[in-house]
């Protein structure tokens, strides 16, 4: 009977074991070979990438894509402008941060613009008495900005649409 239970026992803690290291080898990690960059982490073998990064393995920068130039105009509630650039420019050591200078065609008027996602951002800015809050948005080549503008004590909204000139 001894000989029995130590039978059964033997047999119920090998296959158990058995059991154990079939399911471990079926549920394979899935981040086990993928390295994610720029503080990006493996999720089901996916790099989930932080702010101001993209791609498999959050090794491009988002910002990369809008530092150009771009040509277009505004449609305001207020002045109207003419036709202008914006240039967008990288802010070195900051995977977030650009500039916008020449806005509202004035070189002296220049925005900080701040990464919000892949192909969005905000953006804050002055120059004396004026003063201008928005995002923007990049498709494709084009460049769409919606923002507010104060200047003393009036205020009015505006949309801009500038094409890259690549």
């Amino acid at each position: 009977m001894k000989k029995l239970r130590t039978i059964m026992l033997a047999a119920i803690f090998t296959l158990s074991a058995f059991s154990l290291v079939i399911y471990t080898s079926c549920n394979k990690n899935k981040c086990n070979n993928v390295i994610c960059l720029n503080l990006g982490v493996c999720d089901g073998g996916k790099c989930i990438c932080p702010t101001g990064f993209e791609g498999n393995r959050c090794q491009t920068l988002s910002r990369d894509k809008f530092i150009f130039t771009y040509n277009g105009h505004d449609s305001c509630t207020g002045p109207h402008y003419s036709n202008y650039e914006i240039h967008m420019l990288a802010v070195l050591n900051d995977s977030v941060e650009m500039n916008m200078k020449n806005f509202l065609g004035n070189y002296q008027d220049s925005a900080t613009c701040t990464i919000q996602s892949t192909d969005s951002f905000t953006f804050i800015g002055s120059n004396n008495s004026t003063t201008y809050t928005g995002w923007g948005k990049l498709s494709n080549d084009s460049l769409w900005l919606v923002y507010h503008v104060m200047h003393d004590t009036t205020s009015y909204d505006c949309k801009y649409f500038g094409q890259s000139l690549r």
